[in-house]
């Protein structure tokens, strides 16, 4: 009977531990997911003027242009999908919010696009991402 306590009490212990595990797990996944995340948007912003002022003058770059906002929103998609641990939650809120403004931006900018205007220095495009870049430097101050 004692044995069958002490088994009990191990096998409950080892159970509580992988718990432990699997939350450390999950929000390392998510940090590195998130940094990840604000690293292509960072590269994004810092290529997508040159494209768009070569877009002004040749076809085949207003279609690469395109192609990169495209791919862009669906990042966003996949990113806002994916579900927070519990200390990073508000933050997650916060960039899902700046990345339907952001995919908001992109979309306008899509339609300027379609209408022949290429000039990215009016988009809000990248003032939305600097927010994104901020809002993770607070994510990356609470990692426990």
């Amino acid at each position: 009977m004692i044995k069958r306590l002490l088994l009990i009490s191990l096998v409950l212990g080892v159970l509580s531990g992988c718990s432990l595990v699997d939350s450390v797990n999950n929000s390392l996944d998510y940090t590195k997911e998130a940094t990840t995340f604000i690293n292509e948007t960072s590269q994004f912003a810092e290529s997508i003027p040159e494209l768009a002022q070569q877009a002004a003058t040749n076809t085949d770059a207003k279609e690469t242009l395109t192609k990169e906002l495209e791919a862009m929103k669906t990042r966003i998609s996949e990113f806002n999908g994916i579900e927070a641990p519990a200390f990073a939650q508000t933050i997650h809120e916060q960039l899902v919010g700046l990345n339907d403004t952001l995919l908001t931006d992109i979309n306008g900018y899509m339609d300027q696009i379609q209408n022949g205007v290429t000039d990215f220095q009016n988009s809000n495009i990248v003032q939305t991402i600097t927010k994104i870049n901020e809002t993770m430097d607070m994510l990356q101050n609470l990692q426990p």
